[in-house]
C-alpha cells in the first residue's frame, strides 16, 4: 500500500492483505509501546479487545527514510519545538444528526457504536439507550430513530458513561485551536475555526452534568433569587447561574443569594451580589463574565457557611 503521513513525501508499506477498514478513536498506548517509535496509539475492537495502531512516520524513520524537510522530518523533532507552538489539542471532528459539524475532545471519547433504534427509550425521566448489560443516559438527539441504527459516541469522565447521537465522523484531528466562548453554559463550549469553517466544541462537564445521572436533586441546590421583568436577566444572565448549580427562588421563596441592580433594595441581612449595566457604579458590570462567576462562588460560600 502507499502511504502519505502528515502530509509528507509518499512511500510503499508492503502487507499481506487488507482485511476492512473502519472509523477509530485512537488513544495513546503504554509508555514502554510509544517509546518504540513504531506505534501511533491504541484502539479497541468490536469485541473489547486492544489493537495497537501502526505509526507510519515511525515506520518510515525505522527504515531509513530520509524526508528532508518534509512534513514527518518537522513532525519527528516537534518536541524540540515544543515551547514555542501552541499546545494542540485532539479533537474528533463529527456530523450531528441535523447536518452541524462540531467536535468533541478525544481523550473523552471511550468508543463509538451502533445501537438499534429499539434500544433507546425515554425512560425515568430521561432519554436511555441500552448498550450491552448497561444502560447510558443519551444525548446529542431528542428521540429515538424510529428504524434502523443510530451511532452513539460513548463518552467517560473517567468513572460514567453518557452516550451521545450523530450521523458520521469527519475526522480526528490534533489543533491549535482558537476557541471563542459560548455566550452561556450548555452543551456547546465555544466555536472555534477549523478548516476555514466555525466547528461548535462540545462541553463535557455540562454534558455529564446535565445528563449523567447521581446529580443533586433541585432540593439540595443553592436557591437564587432574580429581578423580575428584566429581559437582560430572563435571558442571558439566569442560564449562567442555572449552569453554575443555581435553582432559580419562586416568588417570596427564601434565598440563599440574591442577584440585585444598583437601583433594587434588599434586606440588610441578604447575601447580596449586585450587577450594573453602566461602565461605572455599584457592583460588577453585567459583562464581567470572570467576575461574576467568582461573586457568585463566594456567595455561594457563604451561604453553605
Amino acid at each position: 500500500m502507499l502511504l502519505k503521513p502528515a502530509g509528507g513525501e509518499v512511500y510503499a508499506l508492503a502487507v499481506d492483505a487488507v482485511h476492512d477498514h473502519e472509523e477509530l478513536v485512537v488513544k495513546p498506548a503504554a509508555p514502554a509501546v510509544m517509546a518504540a517509535g513504531l506505534y501511533a496509539g491504541t484502539t479497541l475492537a468490536d469485541d473489547g479487545s486492544p489493537i495497537l495502531l501502526l505509526d507510519p512516520s515511525g515506520l518510515a524513520k525505522r527504515a531509513g527514510i530520509d524526508f528532508a524537510e518534509s512534513e514527518i522530518d518537522r513532525a519527528l523533532h516537534a518536541d524540540a519545538a515544543e515551547g514555542e507552538a501552541a499546545p494542540e489539542t485532539s479533537l474528533l471532528l463529527f456530523r450531528t444528526l441535523d447536518g452541524a459539524r462540531r467536535a468533541v475532545a478525544v481523550a473523552v471519547v471511550e468508543r463509538i457504536e451502533d445501537v438499534a433504534a429499539a434500544a433507546i427509550g425515554f425512560a425515568a425521566g430521561k432519554l436511555r439507550v441500552a448498550i450491552g448489560d448497561r444502560i447510558l443516559p443519551l444525548a446529542g438527539c431528542a428521540a429515538a430513530p424510529e428504524t434502523g441504527k443510530l451511532r452513539v459516541l460513548r463518552l467517560t469522565d473517567g468513572a460514567a458513561e453518557i452516550a451521545y447521537g450523530f450521523a458520521e465522523v469527519i475526522d480526528i484531528r490534533a489543533l491549535a485551536l482558537e476557541l471563542q466562548p459560548a455566550a452561556t453554559p450548555g452543551e456547546v463550549a465555544g466555536v472555534a475555526l477549523i478548516d476555514g469553517a466555525q466547528v461548535e466544541l462540545l462541553d463535557p462537564h455540562w454534558l455529564f452534568a446535565q445528563h449523567g445521572d447521581g446529580i443533586r436533586d433541585d432540593i439540595s441546590r443553592p436557591v437564587c433569587a432574580l429581578p423580575e421583568g428584566d429581559p437582560w436577566i430572563d435571558n442571558l444572565l439566569r442560564p449562567l447561574i442555572e449552569g453554575l448549580g443555581y435553582r432559580i427562588a419562586q416568588g417570596a421563596e427564601q434565598a440563599d443569594i440574591v442577584i440585585a441592580r444598583e437601583e433594587d433594595e434588599v434586606p440588610a441581612d441578604a447575601n447580596v451580589v449586585r450587577i450594573r449595566a453602566s461602565a461605572e457604579g455599584q457592583g460588577i458590570h453585567r459583562y464581567d463574565r470572570a467576575a461574576l462567576i467568582g461573586a457568585l462562588s463566594a456567595a455561594k460560600g457563604r451561604a453553605d457557611g
